[in-house]
């Protein structure tokens, strides 16, 4: 959506056509109100003085019931239809909800329960009514952009926000709500917890928050804020404890090469020049790298699926710094993290599935899983299709397994980056002492 300057951030809004307005909106409480349940403080019109009867009269209606509407005064009607006694009616409507006092280009004049304004900016009208923004950030990181969506429930605020950049970033944010415990919802894993650390006060709650590269979170209000049980037999905790609102993750040790690679042999030729188990997609890479930088044509050109096996010896070393035969006490909570991926991974430990991992960051939480000594990695990369589509268009036409009825020129025979990139590596919660 667009940021009028007029509005600027922070000011959540919808469009809406005629259809809409003429046929759903109502006024309840001097709020605009839709059926479905949404409400809001202001109607804001086009800014140009041609208005359809049929709309000039739902706003007479509008603002007698107690709507607040910012726009110029009407003074003609599109078309011939009904002409003249369109001009007339509309003349009408037009001094009786702007007034005829309008030679001040900026004015307010109140007609029924409502209130026409003309002339004053959307954030100012909303200043002047001590209406602060919905939602307000500030980063350290430069040229970053969050945007949000807020909807309201019975007992619930929630916000979606969004990092519209490739970057990852902290931002101190700010939402439209006070008195209730802030809640992250992560739609990507379906985690749901509190936020420890937030402020509130004239009617705002403040918190630090942390977005990956393209990033989103939900942040809800439902809980009235106070103290919160931890765990059943644990003492309650007061907000804005000691604990941060993310975890800091330290690196543990990296998982280095040789790797140990099955490419799909659907996908993987010409096989020239191979011999043995390279013939067969098994590859060994002494390091990670892209697929598209190897100097075999059959994995330049790969598309598809390909298999990372390593056996590695998972360091006991305690978080005290001696070396251990086991966890320490509490045990350590543990990540593995890949580090670049593209496109997606699915990821084996010990034989057991943890799933698929298709943006950043690609980490999925090992605890439990992997253990002191000898440990079994395997990750399923899958890329994109491209590199394929490009690899046959170079091939003689009885060589190709790809069939496209689409032109390929955009794609400029540039490879795309594929493959487990890395570096792939194991992190550990850093544990906070809050004293």
């Amino acid at each position: 959506k667009n940021i009028d300057p007029s509005r600027g951030f922070g000011y959540y809004y919808d469009v809406c056509n005629t259809e809409i307005m003429l046929t759903r909106l109502s006024v309840k409480n001097g709020r605009i109100v839709l059926p479905d349940g949404m409400s809001y403080r202001l109607l804001v019109l086009p800014d140009r003085p041609v208005v359809p009867l049929n709309v000039a009269r739902k706003i007479q209606e509008l603002v007698a019931a107690g709507a607040t509407v910012i726009g110029p005064k009407p003074q003609r009607t599109p078309g011939l239809t009904g002409y003249p006694k369109s001009e007339e009616e509309l003349k009408t409507i037009a001094d009786k909800v702007w007034g005829t006092e309008t030679a001040n280009p900026i004015f307010q004049h109140a007609y029924g329960k409502g209130q026409i304004i003309n002339g004053m900016t959307i954030r100012k009208v909303l200043e002047k009514r001590a209406i602060p923004t919905d939602f307000a950030f500030q980063s350290k990181t430069e040229n970053v952009l969050l945007d949000f969506i807020h909807r309201h429930t019975d007992d619930s605020e929630i916000y979606f926000v969004i990092n519209k950049k490739g970057i990852g970033l902290k931002a101190d944010c700010s939402f439209r709500v006070s008195g209730r415990q802030p809640e992250l919802w992560n739609p990507v894993s379906g985690e749901q917890r509190d936020l420890p650390q937030f402020k509130t006060g004239n009617g705002v709650t403040s918190m630090p928050l942390e977005f990956e590269p393209y990033g989103a979170m939900f942040v809800i209000f439902r809980k009235a804020e106070g103290k919160r049980q931890k765990a059943e037999g644990q003492k309650a905790e007061e907000p804005n404890s000691g604990a941060p609102n993310f975890q800091i993750l330290t690196q543990k040790q990296e998982i280095a090469g040789p790797w140990l690679v099955q490419f799909d042999l659907k996908w993987f030729y010409p096989t020239t020049g191979l011999s043995g188990d390279q013939a067969k997609g098994l590859m060994v890479f002494d390091k990670l790298e892209d697929w598209n930088k190897r100097p075999e044509p059959a994995v330049k050109n790969f598309s598809g699926k390909a298999v990372y096996r390593k056996v590695f010896d998972l360091s006991t070393q305690g978080r005290s710094g001696k070396a251990e035969g086991s966890y320490t006490e509490p045990p350590e909570h543990l990540f593995l993290d890949l580090g670049s991926v593209k496109e997606t991974a699915r990821v084996r430990l010990n034989g057991k599935d943890l799933g698929v991992l298709w943006c950043t960051p690609y980490r999925v939480e090992i605890t439990g899983i992997a253990k002191p000594g000898e440990n079994t990695l395997e990750i399923e990369a899958v890329n994109l299709w491209p590199n394929r589509l490009i690899g046959d268009k170079n091939l003689p036409v009885t060589e190709r397994r790809t069939h496209k009825n689409m032109f390929v020129g955009w794609l400029n025979n540039e490879q795309l980056p594929s493959g487990l990139l890395g570096p792939v590596t194991i992190k550990s919660v850093q544990k906070i002492n809050p004293n």
